[in-house]
């Protein structure tokens, strides 16, 4: 059984509650948005409508639809996340966590 820790919930989607991963997990997101012009991504975890905007700081870059996974998406900063999909690890900075509504505007588009 996978145990969930909530960390709140924010206010430009309050349907849904953040959580964190307590048992160490790997969770998943598929990259669904990307601003190549500003190195910017969104990925949409667990398919739960909720996205982990992130930077890339890495020459190996997600495509749509790649599938990255992480124990803790809901975490900020540095962060090594591994492409599933292309079977490498990539580093990011980890800008917010948010829902649909503001995807244009976190990834500057």
């Amino acid at each position: 059984m996978l145990l969930i820790q909530t960390i709140g919930m924010r206010a430009e989607y309050p349907l849904a509650r953040y959580v964190q991963n307590t048992e160490g997990i790997n969770m998943k997101a598929t990259v669904q948005v990307i601003n190549p012009n500003r190195g910017m991504y969104a990925a949409e975890i667990d398919a739960q409508g909720v996205y982990v905007i992130f930077e890339l700081l890495d020459t190996d870059e997600p495509e749509i639809g790649d599938v990255i996974s992480h124990p803790d998406f809901y975490s900020m900063g540095s962060e090594t996340f591994k492409n599933i999909t292309q079977q490498c690890e990539i580093e990011v900075y980890v800008q917010n966590v948010c829902g649909v509504n503001l995807l244009h505007q976190q990834c500057m588009l």
